[in-house]
C-alpha cells in the first residue's frame, strides 16, 4: 500500500515592527522568538533608549513556517508588546529561482 506524501508547507517571511516596554529590557524576548519557535529574526532597525527609560523599537522580518509564527506572535501579544504587523510573504514568492 503506498502513502501519499504530505506536502510541505512553504515558509514564509513575515515583516513586523514590535515596541518592547521597559519592563521587559531585561528579558529575552527576541532570542525566544529564535530559540522556542525555531524562526530567523533579521533585524532591519531598532531603537533603544540607552538608559532604557523608554521602549524599545524594533523592525524585524520573522522567517519560518506560518503556524510557528502565528504562535510567536501570540507569545509577544501575551507579554504585552504591540506588534504592528506589515505582512507575510511565501518564501517562494520572493526569491529569483530559475
Amino acid at each position: 500500500m503506498s502513502s501519499i506524501p504530505s506536502i510541505a508547507q512553504d515558509k514564509a517571511l513575515h515583516s513586523i515592527d514590535i515596541n518592547i516596554p521597559p519592563q521587559l529590557h531585561q528579558e529575552p524576548v527576541l532570542a525566544t522568538l529564535i530559540s522556542n519557535y525555531d524562526l530567523i529574526v533579521n533585524f532591519k532597525a531598532a531603537v533603544l533608549d540607552r538608559k532604557a527609560t523608554g521602549g524599545g523599537w524594533f523592525s524585524l522580518n520573522l522567517e519560518g513556517y506560518p503556524q510557528e509564527i502565528d504562535k510567536a506572535l501570540d507569545y509577544l501579544r501575551n507579554l504585552g508588546i504591540e506588534i504592528f504587523a506589515h505582512g507575510a510573504v511565501p518564501i517562494a514568492n520572493r526569491l529569483d529561482l530559475p
